[in-house]
């Protein structure tokens, strides 16, 4: 239920807005005109009355000309116009948050973390129907993107831009070469997480230890991890990008679904580049990671 309501949020909002508009027209042109009238009527009446006193008689005309359960309907929606609009202007053509749904992205972004999509740097779009308006800035090699998942746009991903249209790309036992450059990488530290596992007897908790690695591309410093406890877990392979679209992978290279599984992404399918952690959801929970707020995602 949770997952449908989240796969078809936009949608819902947009629905709402729209149900909101139409209310508002309607309160406009019927209670609030009749509500005006009351208060020209009394004009003498109200006349040298504090603003806070005028605002209760408003108030209560308001209330008297809500007379039915039809009325009152009307005005809730009509009430949350502004708000509506507010929101659907911020989501659809500027800022949009996005929570961390796994740890395919760590060890710099970790589960729960709300970031911060920007649009309008890649252009503005339609909400819904996705129509590109206008064009943005390109996106560059080592970017994180949010992207509406290829086989099934109703989900979005995070993922690390790797290859851009025309860039050769070979990967091979975690070494990755880009147009005849091997991608510098420089070991860091280790880390461990407690993991689910999967096991005969059910789903176990379970230390997992990984080496944290720098890694540059094309200048674009960030941290990526790889699993101890695995081989390599993605066979040699070479990708040429078409025109348009671009290869993506996680972080944490050996835990991750992306390019390597579901290949190229379209243009079309981008979101926008994830700019800052907001905060993280255990944060509000009072169970830490409050440090992580308004970080700059690298």
């Amino acid at each position: 239920m949770f997952d449908q309501l989240r796969e078809n949020f936009e949608l819902i909002l947009i629905v709402l807005f729209l149900i909101s508009l139409l209310c508002y027209v309607i309160y406009r042109l019927t209670t609030h005109a009749a509500v005006r009238d009351d208060l020209r009527a009394n004009a003498a009446n109200m006349h040298g009355l504090k603003r806070k006193e005028r605002k209760k008689i408003r108030t209560r005309l308001v209330s008297k000309h809500l007379d039915s359960p039809l009325k009152k309907i009307v005005y809730f929606f009509a009430d949350l116009f502004w708000v509506l609009l507010f929101v659907v202007v911020v989501r659809s053509f500027l800022y949009e948050p996005f929570i961390i749904p796994s740890g395919s992205m760590k060890p710099g972004l970790q589960v729960g973390d709300i970031v911060l999509v920007n649009k309008f740097e890649k252009g503005l779009r339609l909400p819904v129907t996705n129509q590109r308006l206008t064009q943005g800035q390109p996106i560059k090699r080592g970017d994180v993107i949010v992207f509406k998942y290829p086989n099934n746009p109703k989900i979005s991903y995070i993922k690390r831009v790797i290859g851009l249209p025309g860039d050769k790309v070979y990967y091979d036992n975690r070494r990755m070469i880009i147009n005849g450059q091997r991608v510098p990488l420089s070991e860091r530290d280790k880390t461990v997480d407690n993991v689910k596992v999967h096991t005969p007897q059910g789903i176990v908790q379970r230390d997992r230890d990984y080496t944290v690695y720098n890694e540059d591309l094309s200048g674009y410093k960030h941290t990526i991890r790889y699993s101890n406890h695995y081989p390599a877990g993605y066979p040699a392979r070479e990708w040429i990008v078409p025109k348009g679209k671009y290869l993506m992978m996680g972080d944490n290279r050996d835990n991750s679904a992306d390019g390597r599984e579901f290949g190229f992404l379209d243009d079309s399918l981008v979101i926008g580049r994830a700019k800052r952690i907001a905060l993280n959801f255990e944060c509000l929970k009072g169970n830490g990671k409050c440090d992580r707020f308004f970080k700059a995602i690298r």
